[in-house]
């Protein structure tokens, strides 16, 4: 009975401590610091490949290959209101607790979205082909949000 007792216990901290580490997306320590980045990938269509790299400093580069209105790169710039909106996006969806990676394939020929978040010195990176029906929707919705925030239709569309 004792034994069984412990195996349980055992069994129920190794649970509780798993559960302890979950990488928490950190607040920024220094917002000028922080970097976001946004890559998304052809498909077997013409889905738009292009790259959007924001600064903590408010910095948009966007960087146009194919299949989008504006080829090259052109730079902006956003408020701090809407950095600190995107760093709440990432957080609402606690971007450092998602796999690195959702690249299975239940279906072909999509595009897929690299998204990374820089911040204090830590950066996560997330790859997810848009055919991995098991990714989170929350993450499909960040990279949107992404696009909606920075505006990039004015360069893609």
């Amino acid at each position: 009975m004792k034994r069984l007792w412990l195996l349980a216990t055992i069994l129920i901290l190794s649970i509780s401590l798993a559960g302890c580490s979950r990488t928490q997306t950190p607040q920024p320590s220094d917002i000028k610091n922080v970097v976001i980045t946004l890559e998304r990938t052809v498909c077997f269509g013409a889905c738009p490949e292009y790259t959007l790299t924001i600064r903590g400093n408010g910095t948009v580069t966007y960087e146009g290959r194919r299949f989008v209105k504006i080829e090259g790169t052109r730079t902006t710039t956003i408020s701090e209101e809407k950095i600190r909106q995107l760093l709440s996006e990432f957080q609402s969806v606690d971007y450092f607790s998602l796999d690195d990676s959702y690249e299975e394939f239940g279906a072909t020929d999509m595009p897929s979205a690299i998204t990374s978040l820089t911040i204090n010195g830590k950066t996560k990176t997330v790859r997810h082909y848009h055919g991995d029906f098991t990714a989170p929707g929350k993450l499909t919705e960040l990279e949107d949000k992404i696009d909606e925030i920075v505006n990039s239709d004015q360069w893609i569309k």
